[in-house]
């Protein structure tokens, strides 16, 4: 393949209008591959990261960790996969942004991969290269654990939960399986919600119960295997004290067992640990970026047995599982009919707008898509 030239979304500091670089993209190096960008998911993360969020002491960098593309060109051998299945220009390829070391301790004997001290998630702008997603051409280096995918799924399946299923497969192994007829809250509907209410449902849990302000997530909810959902909106469910009393109604005298908070919101856990019964979990996915703090009581947390458990993203082999469960369930939930926007890479800032109002259900940016 000939050398390509490739836009890239850059963000060159906190709260700046996203600036769209050009590359000069040379065939891969050995051991790397060079990838057409189809679909990159529009996270709430991106959003905090060019807010300045996560820390606005970043040198610029190209945008995107959610990415679902075609193959264009292998490096000097690459002939698979990391799971080992051969792959060929062509094939369409599901990919980590993280390349952790594997050689800390936190690889090797922790197995937190995502907490890595010398992994590489953000890709510099500096670079001749990006293996970042809000770009035409990505281009995977050694360690960017990538996974092939059915090509007669659709795009927008992967893409529609994008980091947020494996972020949510990663979260089960720190919190425990959801257990069969218990009863499980889900605060907030976007990616992350919604692929907690899919595991929730694959699991068997009795009773579903989700929390969200948009009536279009609250619909998806359902359609993913919700229950029952209270809309922030509705005058039946606007006060915490009415939210509390319809889930106690709801769950009956066994009551709430789980209470994931993906909201990414601090005041959610103020709300939603007071709703377990006796020996129930509360898991908190959705509050990586930002800050803040609420009150809660120890003393409760003590008599009542709960538990909490804080989680972080997700390793590769979650990719490849989510990849899986994808290909096999996709005709079960409607994972494609998630994706309700669609931006180009110069729209990357109005994506940002529209994601930030909460009326999206799944942004995606089509890199390769003309203005």
């Amino acid at each position: 393949m000939p050398t390509s030239n490739s836009k890239v979304a850059v963000v060159t500091k906190c709260k700046a209008p996203v600036e769209i670089w050009s590359q000069t993209v040379p065939s891969p190096p050995s051991g790397c591959i060079n990838i057409r960008v189809d679909r990159a998911g529009v996270c709430g993360t991106d959003v905090h990261l060019w807010r300045g969020d996560g820390g606005d002491d970043l040198e610029p960098f190209v945008l995107g960790h959610e990415g679902v593309g075609t193959i264009v060109e292998l490096g000097e051998g690459v002939t698979t996969d990391h799971a080992s299945y051969p792959v060929a220009v062509g094939d369409v390829v599901y990919w980590n942004p993280i390349r952790p070391c594997h050689s800390c301790f936190e690889c090797t004997v922790q197995r937190d991969l995502t907490g890595c001290p010398n992994g590489e998630f953000f890709s510099p702008a500096s670079l001749p290269t990006t293996w970042a997603s809000y770009a035409q051409i990505a281009t995977l280096q050694r360690g960017n654990a990538f996974y092939k995918v059915d090509k007669s799924v659709p795009c927008d399946a992967f893409i529609a939960l994008g980091c947020a299923l494996p972020t949510m497969l990663q979260a089960l192994e720190h919190l425990g399986p959801i257990e069969k007829d218990e009863a499980v809250l889900v605060q907030g509907c976007g990616a992350v919600g919604l692929a907690s209410i899919m595991l929730a449902r694959m699991a068997g849990a009795r009773k579903i119960i989700a929390i969200d302000g948009n009536p279009l997530r609250l619909d998806m909810a359902r359609r993913f295997g919700a229950n029952e959902t209270l809309d922030l909106q509705s005058a039946a469910s606007k006060t915490q004290e009415l939210r509390a009393k319809r889930v106690h109604e709801l769950t009956g005298p066994r009551g709430l067992s789980l209470a994931i908070e993906c909201t990414g919101r601090a005041e959610a856990m103020e709300e939603g640990l007071p709703l377990l019964a006796r020996n129930g979990r509360y898991l908190c996915v959705g509050t990586w970026a930002g800050s803040g703090v609420v009150a809660i009581s120890p003393f409760q947390i003590v008599r009542k047995a709960l538990k909490i458990i804080g989680t972080t993203y997700a390793s590769p082999e979650n990719y490849f599982q989510a990849a899986r469960l994808v290909e096999q369930n996709h005709h079960i939930f409607p994972l494609a009919e998630c994706v309700t926007h669609r931006f180009s890479l110069e729209d990357t800032e109005r994506a940002f707008e529209v994601v930030a109002s909460g009326k999206a259900i799944k942004a995606v940016v089509e890199p390769q898509t003309q203005e």
